[in-house]
């Protein structure tokens, strides 16, 4: 597998929202962590395929946003934002399930020659259907480490029951082992949101993916189905609800 080969996660994501009124919940997941030439579908297995249909797949139309298309986006983004050094570039998502999927957000993993993690593209999709990226990269461009925190503006609309307000802040780890990402909102009214997805990889093989489907076999169609349970008991506890604004001008903050 390696450190920067594909593998399957298996992880575990967990919410604690705080007031007005507080809400947790904490779910297993299972992820894909697939590399370049995986997205390219120049590797793969008999039961992953990337652009057409498979028991588990991608397509090129599931990930991206405007500007930043693929791996090839990615690196544009760093080059852009004079972050160097980079060797290998790695996504984290939920493959489709019987040709469905969704993610809440995806996370591209930008790393350098030694496994070092140079940057982050955290791509963030709502159930409106709109996108939106953030690059996450230290201002010197230096390693981001396991203790690094780094900050952005929101400027995205995600949950109906938060305003466009606050900042979130990243933390960000990647080793061949595992995976943790945190990310922490604070709406600056008080409230705010600790999420965290953490797991452990495993190989990128056939028999990894059908213990995945005999596990979950619903996949992304859970996750979807969680997402609005949650919503359902957000509103029931009387959370003001907020309507979909329109989008943000540029696609990556």
């Amino acid at each position: 597998m390696g450190m920067t080969g594909p593998s399957v996660v298996q992880a575990r994501v967990s919410h604690v929202r705080r007031v007005p009124e507080g809400n947790h919940f904490s779910y297993p997941v299972d992820c894909l962590l697939l590399d370049e030439a995986t997205l390219g579908g120049r590797r793969g297995s008999r039961l992953f395929s990337y652009g057409r249909f498979n028991l588990f797949s991608l397509h090129p139309k599931d990930h991206g946003v405007r500007g930043c298309t693929g791996a090839e986006g990615v690196h544009g983004l760093a080059r852009a934002a004079g972050i160097c050094g980079i060797e290998h570039v790695l996504l984290l998502a939920h493959p489709r399930y019987w040709g469905y999927t969704f993610n809440p957000v995806s996370f591209w993993f930008l790393v350098g020659a030694t496994g070092n993690l140079r940057a982050v593209v955290a791509e963030v999709h709502n159930t409106f259907g709109d996108r939106h990226a953030y690059f996450c990269a230290k201002e010197n461009g230096a390693d981001i480490g396991r203790d690094c925190w780094i900050e952005s503006a929101k400027r995205f609309h995600v949950s109906p029951f938060f305003n466009i307000t606050g900042n979130y802040r990243f933390q960000f780890s990647l080793t061949e082992n595992r995976i943790f990402v945190r990310i922490v909102y604070e709406d600056g009214e008080g409230g705010g949101l600790d999420t965290m997805i953490a797991g452990k990889r495993f190989p990128f093989t056939d028999r990894q993916l059908l213990r995945v489907f005999v596990r979950r076999p619903f996949g992304a169609m859970r996750t979807s189905a969680l997402i609005y349970w949650q919503a359902l008991r957000l509103w029931h506890k009387g959370i003001a609800y907020r309507r979909r604004p329109k989008p943000p001008s540029k696609s990556v903050t």
